[in-house]
């Protein structure tokens, strides 16, 4: 019966040969029973009728008995009173039938169940059985459940990563999207991190081993995700307790029946229709569904109780540094002096700062490489702390250091050039002691802001925020970048959280964006904590309601509409499945239905409204009848 498969997370896997031989067994019995029966035979349709009810029915009586022995009604009872009331009339054929039916229709429910299950159960099968070992120069081929850390593994063009590893040699382009929902592949290199279950799109790596089993990121995403599962949204509680009194209220409907109409059948009837089993599968199913969405999108969501919530919110608060910004600095302007080309004063800068670890000195590279520019090797490199590098580059020494905002304007008037208000980060270039160019920085700005304030607001949020403990300046250069008009700068880690209790105080629901860590206070006290950039990060996944496995700040609104069509399906689940119940009972209190099309429409009802929240698994509008 039905009521064995409530639970979203008890599924099993469909078909299983015990149960599909049992089922089957049970049916073939049945047709001897029929075909005997049209010759006539004594007495053996009625044996084969029995055999085949005891075969089918068995269990679902079983079940209803266990459950009235822990003083738990459950759904069972009713299509076991209607199949016993079915037997003490002498209709061993009808019952049997019955069973058949709600067996069947159960197989058919928990089929479409894992099939809303599917995104979910695929993380499973993301990492590989076996893994390439190498053991001095030999390649070893072992299980993947034998791996220790610190094994060295290679990792050939179009296999799976088979562990948490970090590349100690090669090159190649990773396909990530099984973890992050990222489309495009991720370059990784020397000491670079790689991730169990994404694949090697082209190139070939030799990698250590960090984390096997549970311990990786996609073990404790596995892990988180079944956890998820089986944690019940209010809206399901809600609906279990309801639930509940079906079965008393359903056996005095059907005792009412059958003293008003004296028609047994129709009594039988009422009990096998009562059963709420498509009231029951209306949140789970849904919730299930929408998991799997979320998991196959790089967004992992702790409990079916955030989805639910996630409806509900009409604020999202954003940090800076980390969430609306990378973190990195990008070169923005280059400004030449006493006679330089800008190209020149960034290969200068390039050459000098060729070996250099300092965010700065890596966005100098990247703007020369991007420009295609040779960058010449360097000698006699000099660390000048507290003032920046030096290094001989063509025989000149140049020195490349960090320039204070009022000595960057004295030395831009000095030489007659034009100030500028800036909040950018700047760097001087320096021949000998002759500056030759200024180099600004800003922060980079991640994909999808351009977007971002317009598809919140299309999801129903009607506060947006930005907090940051960067000056005024900086903050209000993101901001105008970003679109977002309200914003607060100057915070302390504390500040921000009393900022999100002041929001709820004056009774908004607010969902705070973070990277996880210096935000952790925020990010618990809010209605929905969403961290981002979760990947391979203990620290962040602890941190949030909501972890984004990789950086796309687009999967903001994403989730955030996801929970609101979760719900709108539920309700609509709930609404088919009370209008659903209640039709099917007035057909089989007159009559219209009878117990084998009254058991067929019962489980109807149920597909139905499974396939209505699997829906939610590929669609990002809402699903209705």
């Amino acid at each position: 019966m039905i009521g064995r498969y409530k639970d979203p997370g008890a599924y099993k896997q469909l078909l299983q040969i015990k149960e599909f031989y049992t089922v089957a067994f049970g049916a073939v019995l049945l047709v001897f029973s029929f075909i005997l029966g049209r010759n006539k035979v004594n007495f053996l349709p009625e044996f084969f009728a029995l055999c085949s009810l005891v075969v089918l029915g068995g269990p679902i009586i079983f079940d209803a008995v266990k459950g009235i022995m822990r003083k738990e009604l459950n759904v069972d009872e009713l299509v076991s009173l209607a199949i016993i009331a079915s037997v003490i009339i002498g209709e061993y054929f009808l019952a049997a039938t019955v069973a058949l039916i709600m067996v069947l229709g159960s197989l058919l429910e928990e089929f479409t169940s894992q099939k809303a299950r599917s995104a979910i159960d695929s993380l499973i099968q993301l990492a590989p059985e076996k893994a390439t070992l190498l053991r001095g120069k030999k390649e070893v081929l072992v299980p993947v459940k034998k791996l220790q850390l610190k094994d060295r593994l290679l990792i050939r063009s179009g296999e799976k990563v088979p562990v948490d590893a970090r590349v100690v040699r090669g090159e190649a382009l990773l396909d990530q999207a099984s973890l992050t929902g990222e489309s495009d592949p991720i370059e990784k290199t020397i000491g670079d991190n790689v991730y169990a279950g994404t694949v090697i799109y082209s190139g070939m790596l030799e990698a250590e081993v960090q984390k096997v089993g549970a311990d990786t990121t996609l073990g404790k995403l596995i892990a988180l995700v079944q956890e998820a599962e089986e944690q019940r949204a209010p809206a399901l509680r809600v609906a279990d307790r309801y639930a509940r009194l079906f079965t008393p209220a359903i056996i005095a409907l059907g005792l009412l029946v059958f003293l008003v109409t004296k028609d047994v059948y129709r009594a039988i009837t009422v009990l096998i229709v009562g059963c709420p089993c498509a009231f029951i599968l209306a949140s789970p199913t849904a919730v299930v569904s929408a998991l799997g969405n979320a998991s196959k999108n790089g967004i992992l969501i702790k409990g079916g109780d955030i989805l639910e919530e996630a409806s509900r919110i009409n604020t999202v608060l954003f940090d800076k540094t980390g969430t609306l910004t990378s973190g990195k600095p990008i070169v923005s302007d280059i400004v030449s002096l006493n006679n330089t080309s800008p190209e020149f004063v960034l290969s200068t800068a390039a050459a000098v700062e060729k070996y250099s670890t300092h965010p700065l000195a890596r966005a100098i590279l990247t703007a020369a490489d991007q420009k295609s520019i040779i960058v010449s090797e360097p000698s006699h490199y000099k660390n000048l702390p507290g003032k920046g590098v030096e290094a001989v580059v063509a025989g000149k020494k140049y020195t490349v250091g960090r320039i204070q905002e009022k000595n960057l304007q004295k030395l831009l008037q000095s030489l007659n050039q034009a100030t500028k208000e800036t909040s950018h980060k700047a760097v001087g270039v320096w021949e000998n002691d002759t500056p030759i160019g200024i180099i600004y920085f800003e922060e980079e700005i991640r994909d999808g802001n351009n977007t971002l304030v317009k598809e919140l607001a299309a999801t129903g949020i009607s506060k947006i925020q930005m907090i940051t403990g960067d000056d005024h300046s900086v903050a209000a250069q993101i901001a105008q970048k970003v679109g977002i008009t309200d914003y607060y700068s100057g915070v302390l880690p504390e500040e921000k959280l009393e900022q999100v209790k002041s929001l709820q105080q004056k009774g908004f629901k607010v969902a705070m964006v973070g990277d996880g860590i210096n935000d952790a206070p925020s990010l618990a006290a809010a209605d929905i904590g969403i961290s981002m950039g979760a990947m391979g990060t203990d620290a962040a996944i602890d941190a949030a309601d909501v972890a984004l496995m990789g950086d796309d700040i687009t999967k903001v609104p994403y989730f955030l509409n996801l929970g609101k069509l979760t719900v709108k399906t539920i309700k609509s689940n709930i609404l088919f499945a009370m209008v659903f119940n209640v039709l099917a009972l007035v057909a089989s209190g007159t009559g219209l239905l009878g117990p084998v099309s009254g058991a067929l429409a019962h489980n109807v009802g149920s597909i139905i409204v499974i396939l209505n929240s699997a829906r939610l698994i590929k669609t990002t509008k809402a699903p209705y009848f």
